[in-house]
């Protein structure tokens, strides 16, 4: 299938619409080359953010923590924002130890992607983090209560991609990549 080349939107306006949480909800007036306009809006966030997959010997470290969006406590890998003027593997590192107390020797960038294209301006950044030990002490961060750690086996990574409290689509799209990454003997 080939690429149509094609003129990009002129984006004539973006208003703030004002500030909600991290984000910064923007409307943009775009005109496409055939006369259409349209209003779109978006998430605007400051800063890209990271997921990290911590590996320790034949296990994941998971987190459960609390989603608003689903009310209920969810399974899922390390994950936090980056914050200004800091580089993708430090805060890799961070997350891993304010959210689980770990360290890692290794850290390899598996992927990027967006959220949703749609909306929002922030990718999200897919770390692996190997050689995994203990922090004497754990990392202050900003979580509201401590996350719980549990330990999957890399042996089960198709269970944990059917598991009904695994669901977000950052971390599923961040388990295809690294079942991928396994399976190509890359670990």
């Amino acid at each position: 299938m080939t690429e149509q080349k094609r003129k990009l939107p002129q984006v004539r306006n973006i208003q703030s619409l004002g500030k909600l949480g991290i984000f910064h909800v923007e409307a943009l007036d775009v005109k496409f080359s055939n006369g259409q306009e349209r209003q779109y809006y978006r998430l605007a966030a400051a800063n890209d953010a990271v997921t990290v997959i911590a590996v320790d010997g034949q296990d994941l470290l998971l987190i459960e923590e609390y989603a608003g969006g689903t009310l209920t406590y969810e399974l899922g890998f390390v994950r936090g924002g980056i914050d200004d003027n800091e580089d993708l593997l430090p805060a890799a590192s961070r997350e891993l130890g304010e959210e689980i107390g770990y360290q890692a020797q290794r850290y390899t960038h598996l992927t990027s992607f967006y959220n949703s294209i749609g909306y929002q301006t922030a990718q999200m950044h897919v770390v692996i983090a190997q050689d995994l030990s203990p922090l004497e002490q754990m990392l202050e961060g900003d979580e509201p209560e401590p996350l719980t750690l549990v330990r999957w086996p890399l042996a089960q990574l198709d269970q944990l991609l059917s598991h009904p409290r695994f669901r977000d689509s950052r971390n599923l799209a961040a388990l295809y990549a690294f079942r991928d990454y396994v399976n190509a003997g890359k670990l």
